[in-house]
């Protein structure tokens, strides 16, 4: 049924919506009596509320997402009955509502879940550069971002969308297409869903070379090199399978990342040789990744640190073309982010 229903938008999107229908009208009736029985047990003044505030967000993402499922239906019928969808005017459009989206989304879950982004000064301890992006309209850019812990990937979308006025390109899994509002607007906007596998993973490197080579100066495609969120015990599958594969020298350097999975380099580079004219961006962050079950979710809301961020930008110009300099390149960045990872968790837990 899984399989069917990714193959066949027009059997998918009908059930998804009306299930994210039938949830808006469960949260909406469930939110009040959740309010209602944590005030019965006296919860005390500033207390967490976790209960109330996910319930809550539930309800405003589900709003979110019938509204914005409303409106795209709006553009459909302004397009034509969907003929125009890929005129820039259209597709400006969706960008446009998906920002409009995220930015609300992003000022519901800081109020609830105090999420607070905090850009450190420098990149690294030996430099007095502070993380930048170029100007826009210039190249077209590259994002590599570490991936772990819940809503990352909206707040680097939000983040390009709002804060960088990119328009994302972005490469995310198969599974998000029963998101119904993720599958509708990223379906008609250029995306690349991953789907499992071996398989999966040539379709998207294929699908990734094409998104990537039509970029203009004010696009950005969003690459996570990992394939996944990280968690400690995918970590030590991955390092497990490229010894297994007889990656001798891949499977030393996964060992020594404590806080990353190995990256995987064939969509960074079939996006790289699609764009050999775009500048990279390395992301590296945390703050979230202490979150990587349900109960750790459950306990680690509302934040009590700020999610700290930083990034590096790298021109066109200096990423090497040869595949084992590419190769040390990319595995050095990397290797980067993950000291910059312990630097902050170090100095977190001294907070």
């Amino acid at each position: 049924m899984r399989a069917l229903l990714l193959k066949h938008a027009a059997l998918r999107r009908p059930l998804t919506t009306a299930t994210a229908a039938l949830l808006w009208a469960l949260f909406a009736l469930l939110t009040p009596v959740v309010a209602l029985i944590c005030g019965l047990f006296s919860l005390r003044p500033g207390g967490r509320a976790r209960a109330v505030r996910i319930a809550v967000f539930a309800l405003c993402y589900l709003t979110a997402e019938l509204a914005g499922l409303a409106y795209a239906a709006w553009l459909w019928l302004r397009a034509g009955f969907g003929r125009r969808l890929g005129t820039p005017r259209m597709q400006e459009a969706h960008y446009a509502l998906l920002a409009t989206l995220l930015r609300r989304l992003y000022l519901i879950g800081s109020k609830l879940f105090n999420v607070q982004i905090s850009a450190p000064a420098t990149v690294t301890p030996h430099s007095c550069a502070p993380p930048s992006l170029p100007p826009t309209p210039g190249r077209p850019l590259i994002v590599l971002s570490r991936h772990a812990g819940p809503g990352d990937s909206f707040l680097l979308v939000h983040a390009l969308l709002t804060l960088a006025h990119r328009r994302p390109r972005i490469v995310l899994k198969e599974s998000l297409c029963f998101d119904p509002l993720i599958d509708v607007i990223l379906g008609r906007l250029p995306h690349c869903f991953v789907g499992p596998g071996v398989r999966g993973g040539e379709r998207a490197t294929e699908q990734i070379g094409r998104i990537t080579g039509t970029m203009g100066a004010a696009d950005a495609l969003l690459v996570f090199p990992e394939g996944g969120n990280f968690t400690p015990r995918r970590r030590l599958r991955a390092i497990a399978s490229l010894r297994r594969r007889g990656l001798a020298r891949a499977s030393a350097r996964a060992h020594h990342l404590r806080n990353l999975l190995p990256p995987q380099p064939a969509g960074v580079f079939a996006a790289v040789d699609a764009a050999p004219h775009a500048d990279l961006v390395f992301v590296a962050h945390t703050g979230l990744d202490h979150m990587q079950s349900v109960g750790q979710v459950w306990r680690g809301l509302p934040l009590t640190h700020p999610v700290e961020v930083t990034w590096w930008t790298i021109p066109a110009e200096r990423v090497p073309m040869e595949e084992d300099a590419r190769l040390r390149w990319l595995h050095g960045n990397w290797a980067e982010i993950d000291a910059w990872i312990s630097r902050a968790q170090q100095t977190e837990s001294m907070s």
